[in-house]
């Protein structure tokens, strides 16, 4: 639905610069922004841009006041204000209490209505979903599981017994919820499995995204905690403990036991092996290997994984290896004459 500048500012708590009154039908990128959308400049090179941009107007920082006959939004945060006015604009569609006819219900399920299940999803036995949740097509939800209000769970996700999901969780297309752990023994010619009797535990306002796995726990539980995202094709296996408003970008792999502290980010590709601990804000940088405890803060990279400076000054060193090697083979040549030298 359309809106003047003037009431997104008012939405966003920002300044109007310009014309309040122009009306705004949507969203768009700076450099592909046309007229009747808005926009946003988050640094002066963004800003810079925003003067060649088509768009009708730009949401910037605080600091500015100006935008040379432009019409636009100062707020503290740019980035953080466009995704609000995204949300403004394209707000998630809420649960309307449907229940597709072609969905199989399990026995003793409690619905706390609106709750949309849609074509094809299966539902347990003694499943609890809380309100404003919508469960997509496909989705097959395991015996004894709970879901909390305003979830959405997307089509083809699985979720097996006795998982315990929060509010306001998102889990995308494609994700498997508690499955189990890959535990084994070995016994003289074989492996034996050790059976995965435990549970995961997925606490409020997390997201997990398309294709990615949440193994159950082997005893206990395995426990995503509030606010922590996961992006695509993220392996979380058994027994982990993941913390408050944790990064994990695709491709992360964590092996079992792991532990990750609060406001922690993992790029993409970086794996931590068995039984680790990373402490509060540990910074992984993409295809790195954890293999020892990180307990304190820092920036970690490379394989294995260290703090980036060392890492940097070892990198060039090895830069410089080629040159240490003909100084180092001189040098031999030179001691050799020497040598031959002193023998006459």
């Amino acid at each position: 639905m359309p809106q003047t500048l003037e009431q997104i500012a008012q939405y966003l708590k920002g300044r109007v610069i310009g014309d309040g009154t122009l009306l705004i039908q949507d969203l768009n990128s700076i450099d592909a922004a046309r007229e009747g959308e808005l926009t946003f400049a988050e640094d002066a090179v963004r800003l810079e841009q925003a003067k060649h941009t088509k768009a009708s107007a730009v949401i910037v920082s605080s600091n500015v006041t100006d935008l040379g006959g432009r019409s636009g939004i100062s707020v503290p945060n740019p980035k953080l204000a466009f995704a609000l006015a995204l949300d403004l604009f394209h707000p998630v569609p809420s649960a309307q209490g449907l229940v597709h006819p072609s969905a199989v219900m399990g026995r003793d399920v409690q619905l706390d209505q609106p709750v949309d299940i849609r074509a094809y999803a299966v539902i347990g036995n003694r499943v609890k979903i809380g309100r404003g949740t919508i469960i997509e097509p496909g989705a097959c939800i395991g015996d004894d599981v709970t879901i909390g209000e305003r979830c959405l769970l997307g089509p083809n996700v699985v979720i097996y017994h006795h998982t315990i999901i929060g509010h306001r969780v998102s889990i995308h297309a494609g994700s498997v919820i508690g499955g189990d752990g890959f535990g084994y023994v070995f016994n003289e010619d074989r492996y034996v499995k050790v059976p995965q009797v435990g549970n995961v535990v997925i606490e409020d306002d997390v997201e997990i995204g398309c294709n990615s796995c949440v193994d159950r726990a082997t005893v206990g539980s395995t426990l995503i905690q509030r606010g922590t995202k996961l992006d695509n094709h993220v392996q979380v296996a058994h027994n982990n403990r993941i913390g408050q408003h944790v990064i994990l970008a695709g491709q992360v792999g964590l092996a079992g036991s792991v532990t990750i502290g609060d406001y922690s980010m993992l790029g993409g590709k970086a794996g931590v092996i068995d039984h680790l601990t990373l402490g509060q804000r540990v910074q992984v940088g993409a295809a790195s290997i954890v293999t020892k405890d990180t307990p304190m803060a820092g920036i970690l990279w490379g394989y294995p994984a260290r703090p980036v400076q060392r890492t940097k000054e070892q990198m060039a060193s090895v830069s410089r290896l080629p040159g240490l090697l003909r100084t180092v083979a001189d040098l031999v040549k030179r001691i050799a004459r020497l040598e031959e030298q002193l023998k006459r």
